[in-house]
């Protein structure tokens, strides 16, 4: 075989200097690297190979809260998943409710986010649909992350996506219901505004629609993103 240009564009050591980080020029990949490993393999001492992938995220909803109250709850509840499915967690799971909330003794259940190793794992998980937690059937779905000005489509709000979103808030008038359901009384146009709209906004309270660029809350959430 032969390579007219240079496969490699770096080659660095981990922090911790136990592994060797080769990283390729966009004409190649990592899958070119394994399957031509004799031509470079006694360039370095190594034990094994193995393509560097982003760990993957998994949401699960309706998780028991009290069992996982106490000081190193966390670390319980990642033994408690990997003892009673087959998953491995990278780090610690963690809870999308706050502890204050969690410690509500009206709050039973909760959502966790957790890592596990590469998106392979994380469709066979998800194909099973429910993990088993504290004796609970948990329903696990695939984690979505959004960025502070993404828009909820229910309830206008910044910061979340609307697939669970039980707050409804017209995008036109504020008003309580989701803006494909906006009509006007007037012209009987229904699903966007018409001439007859006064438009509104549910977030800055200014005579704008919910998406306007002018809104104040917007402008905020972009300073966080900053």
């Amino acid at each position: 075989m032969q390579v007219k240009k240079p496969v490699l564009a770096s080659i660095a050591r981990t922090k911790g200097k136990q592994n060797i980080l080769l990283t390729t020029i966009e004409e190649y990949n990592a899958d070119f690297l394994v399957k031509y490993k004799e031509i470079w393999h006694n360039c370095f001492t190594f034990q094994r190979e193995q393509k560097l992938e982003p760990w993957v995220q998994i949401i699960a909803h309706r998780v028991p809260t009290l069992p996982f109250l106490g000081e190193g709850g966390s670390k319980l509840l990642k033994e408690e998943i990997e003892t009673f499915n087959p998953i491995r967690i990278q780090g610690l799971p963690r809870w999308i409710l706050s502890s204050e909330k969690r410690h509500n003794p009206q709050t039973r259940f909760g959502s966790i986010v957790f890592t596990i190793e590469n998106e392979e794992k994380r469709q066979e998980i998800l194909k099973q649909k429910e993990i088993s937690i504290a004796g609970t059937a948990t329903k696990v779905v695939k984690y979505l992350k959004v960025s502070p000005t993404t828009q909820c489509t229910s309830c206008q709000k910044f910061g979340h996506i609307g697939d669970r979103c039980s707050t409804r808030a017209c995008r036109f008038c504020a008003a309580a219901h989701l803006s494909k359901d906006h009509c006007c009384p007037t012209c009987l146009v229904s699903g966007r505004p018409c001439e007859h709209t006064t438009p509104l906004c549910i977030n800055c309270k200014e005579k704008h629609f919910a998406n306007s660029k002018d809104c104040e809350n917007l402008r905020a959430a972009k300073l966080v993103y900053a």
